[in-house]
């Protein structure tokens, strides 16, 4: 009798292993982002920067249509600044990008309809390369983007802020659109001073993933 109750809460287990697993979704994700930079300071108009995204997508299902989406991708952030001044009759044309790098986790509480998805949810980024770029009537710079909190860093190396995605599903395939808000201040913390306008990311993106064993 021992032996039979062992075997059958054995399977039981085994059997509610199965389903949970069964509600697991694995993918792989990639897309355009066009990044900018939100801030405070008028005089600083920043541009659109079109750089990407490319990752792994996690997801858990716990209803039939609720489910929370995680993964780690690449996402390109920065933005472009242009800017014309003369100096002794002579006219400078200057043309400024930073393109940093970030390792970025969401972690989105998705709704999956049918033919159709939404979510949203915080996501944290991990800033790990990137270039800060200067070009002046035709002669450029480039440099790497120190990350850190010293008064010799670039950028903060923690990037933290809310997203939002939705889109169409064709089984396992998803096309959508996203935008991901900024919350932290992505200066370096040395380098803040009282009063200075705050910088912060700003991303519209716009993906394809792809979930296997759909």
């Amino acid at each position: 009798m021992k032996k039979t109750l062992r075997f059958s809460l054995f399977i039981a287990l085994l059997g509610t292993s199965c389903v949970a697993f069964s509600q697991i979704s694995i993918g792989a994700k990639a897309g355009l982002n066009l990044a900018n930079i939100m801030t405070d300071e008028n005089d600083f108009d920043t541009k659109m920067l079109p750089t990407f995204q490319v990752g792994a997508v996690v997801e858990f299902g716990l209803t039939e249509n609720i489910a929370i989406q995680t993964g780690a991708s690449l996402q390109g952030k920065g933005f472009k600044y242009e800017d014309e001044f003369t100096v002794l009759g002579e006219t400078f044309k200057t043309t400024s990008t930073a393109t940093p790098l970030y390792i970025q986790v969401p972690a989105h509480v998705m709704y999956n309809g049918n033919g159709f998805f939404v979510g949203v949810g915080p996501y944290v980024g991990f800033g790990i390369a990137g270039k800060l770029k200067s070009e002046v009537n035709g002669s450029s710079t480039s440099d790497d983007i120190n990350f850190g909190n010293t008064i010799d860093d670039d950028f903060s190396p923690i990037d933290f802020g809310v997203g939002a995605q939705a889109g169409v599903s064709f089984g396992p395939v998803r096309v959508g659109a996203g935008y991901d808000l900024g919350l932290a201040d992505i200066v370096a913390k040395d380098n803040r001073s009282a009063g200075q306008p705050t910088v912060k990311n700003s991303v519209i993106n716009i993906f394809a993933s792809y979930f296997f064993g759909q």
